[in-house]
């Protein structure tokens, strides 16, 4: 008897404990009475017979299946029996929270249990239909044969010697079509395929791109592409797969790129890969892996591209990439990992491109990234990462985009970006700075963009952006910022774009140096986002460039005295009369024109305007 038929005699036995169990009382005889009838009628049979190697086909075998399918299927779940207590014993405790529970339970066991059955039933029925579905004729490729292929229900095309039933709710492969064994390309995608004959593409030894994406494939039987000796591109994306066999890539000794991506699988074979000794690129994202084996990708020499991003992997152990030399884009985005070998990246020489966004990394090494010379782009968005090393991007020489956003940084360590000179763009938004110190970015003379927004930065030394004198962009925005540093934008003569709203400008004497720079440069302004003040006063709300000196010190002749030692030393009495406002106004020439000591010498306050400030 079929091995498939004795799986299934187990989980039908196994069904009449959790079904009936699951019933609610008035529907346990009639589940009982359906098991028992379905028993008499197929199991009965099967047991009392003397030949235990009975002749009972893969067909026969399917309609069983499909009889305890459609049993299954109309049968009580356990959400029904969510009212209902289990009996106790007899002089038990009587405790109607714990009864709720239990039952609770019970139920939720029962329906996962009935969920478990159906699924492992459609798959017994896909494993049957993979060795008793009818497929397409093959035939030698004449120019006769190749005609014949035109006619059929798909589009055939004997000059490219394409075939494709692309988007055709296909539920299985047409039986009257003619597939002719010289063809070249086949697009089986977009359909509603469960499963495929273990024969479908027997004997086309010359096909060189097959695409059976987006269907319902939950089984690929192990020797179904035994005979692609040819084949170069395989596309199996976002079916329904939860395992693969380890000699389903045996024979495609030639495959150069694969697509197992948004399936289900939970596991990947070791050995899944060894004798697919040519892939340059290799998709396995959107799936349920928990682990990256260490021998997975051993003779993987040619890989270029290996993208396995939205999975579950936690860590990544030393020796799994190791001998990857010609890979050049390594994508782990969107996974659980949490700690990474030292040495894991060691021998990726070429590798340009290195995705670690969203996952849970709490610190970099000064060694993790030793070797990478040819790295480009460095993204490790959304961490956990709140100390990094200051050797850590050392020998990152040739290192273009580093995307540090959405961390735990509280600080920059000193020296960071000392030897990234290449570096053109840096994130450090969404993270924990308080503050920015005068060497913060040194090294990075060739940045032209700098994202330090939705951080918690109160102030920052007026040097801080000193090396940085290619910068083109730049945001501060949403932060904690209460005035701009004096002098902080001075030397960025490339700049075109500045962010600067949603932080608490604080709108005094503090501030002229900022709405000034905006009435000068109010088109590098982002998107055209003006500061606004956040007080004092009446000030609140109102636009930081389109205030001057009369709204900014009027009234504050005590906030002023501090700053009076930023002012030239006068070495004359004053005599001439000049109004307090042009005195400031020609002060503010001297910060951002470079007025001489002489010309203020001029600017003389008599003591009938003192007195005039002082009664206003």
């Amino acid at each position: 008897m079929s091995w498939r038929v004795l799986r299934a005699i187990g989980l039908i036995l196994l069904l009449n404990e959790s079904v009936v169990t699951a019933a609610t009382p008035s529907s346990k005889d009639l589940t009982a009475q359906s098991l028992n009838e379905f028993r008499q009628r197929y199991l009965m049979p099967l047991i009392s017979s003397d030949n235990r190697n009975c002749s009972l086909n893969a067909c026969e075998s399917l309609a069983i299946v499909s009889q305890l399918l459609m049993l299954i299927n109309s049968m009580p779940n356990g959400t029904q029996a969510t009212n209902q207590r289990p009996s106790r014993p007899q002089g038990s405790a009587t405790n109607p929270t714990n009864g709720d529970t239990n039952s609770g339970e019970v139920n939720a066991m029962s329906h996962l249990a009935n969920f478990d059955l159906v699924k492992r039933v459609r798959q017994i029925e896909s494993r049957l239909r993979s060795v008793e579905q009818p497929v397409w004729r093959l035939t030698t490729g004449s120019e006769i044969e190749w005609n014949h292929c035109t006619s059929g229900v798909c589009r055939c095309n004997p000059d490219t010697k394409s075939f494709t039933c692309w988007n055709t709710n296909l539920k299985s492969v047409p039986v009257t079509q003619v597939i002719p064994m010289n063809m070249v390309t086949i697009d089986l995608s977009r359909n509603i395929l469960s499963t495929l004959h273990k024969d479908t593409f027997r004997g086309l030894t010359v096909l060189r791109e097959l695409d059976i994406s987006n269907n319902v494939l939950d089984f690929l039987p192990f020797d179904l592409f035994q005979d692609l000796d040819s084949l170069l591109h395989l596309r199996i994306q976002n079916n329904h797969l939860e395992d693969i066999d380890p000699r389903t890539l045996w024979k495609l000794r030639n495959l150069k790129l694969l697509d197992l991506s948004k399936n289900e699988i939970g596991l990947l074979p070791e050995s899944i890969f060894y004798h697919a000794q040519r892939l340059t690129v290799i998709n396995i994202c959107d799936n349920k892996i928990s682990n990256f084996p260490p021998n997975l990708l051993r003779d993987q020499l040619m890989l270029e591209e290996l993208d396995m991003s939205r999975n579950k992997i936690v860590e990544l152990n030393s020796g799994s990439i190791r001998y990857l030399t010609k890979l050049k884009t390594l994508d782990f985005g969107w996974n659980q990992i949490s700690k990474i070998d030292d040495d894991f990246f060691a021998g990726l020489k070429n590798l340009c491109t290195l995705i670690l966004h969203n996952n849970r990394i709490s610190s970099l090494s000064g060694t993790i990234f030793n070797k990478l010379i040819n790295l480009e782009t460095l993204d490790l968005t959304m961490n956990r990462i709140s100390h990094i090393d200051g050797n850590a991007f050392v020998e990152l020489k040739n290192l273009n985009e580093l995307f540090l956003g959405q961390n735990s940084m509280s600080s920059i360590p000193a020296d960071l970006f000392l030897n990234v000179s290449a570096l053109t763009r840096l994130t450090l938004f969404s993270n924990n700075l308080t503050t920015l110190e005068a060497g913060d970015f040194r090294g990075l003379s060739n940045l032209k963009v700098l994202l330090l927004n939705n951080n918690v930065l109160k102030n920052f030394d007026a040097r801080a952006f000193e090396p940085l004198t290619e910068l083109e962009k730049i945001r501060i925005d949403s932060n904690k910022l209460m005035f701009l540093p004096t002098g902080a934008l001075h030397g960025l003569e490339k700049l075109v774009a500045v962010k600067l709203d949603k932080n608490p400008w604080h709108c005094d004497c503090r501030a002229l140096y900022l709405a000034r720079w905006i009435r000068e440069f109010v088109l590098k302004l982002w998107d055209g986002q003006q500061p606004m003040c956040r007080g004092p006063g009446d000030l609140g709300g109102h636009e930081v460039g389109l205030l001057r000196y009369d709204d900014l010190c009027d009234g504050q002749w005590a906030s002023m005295l501090s700053l009076s030692p930023r002012l030239p030393v006068r070495k004359h009495q004053i005599s001439t009369p000049m109004n307090y406002t042009d005195y400031f106004n020609l002060y503010l020439k001297h910060i951002y024109n470079g007025t001489t000591d002489e010309e203020l010498k001029e600017a003389e306050i008599t003591s009938v305007a003192i007195k005039k400030v002082q009664t206003d």
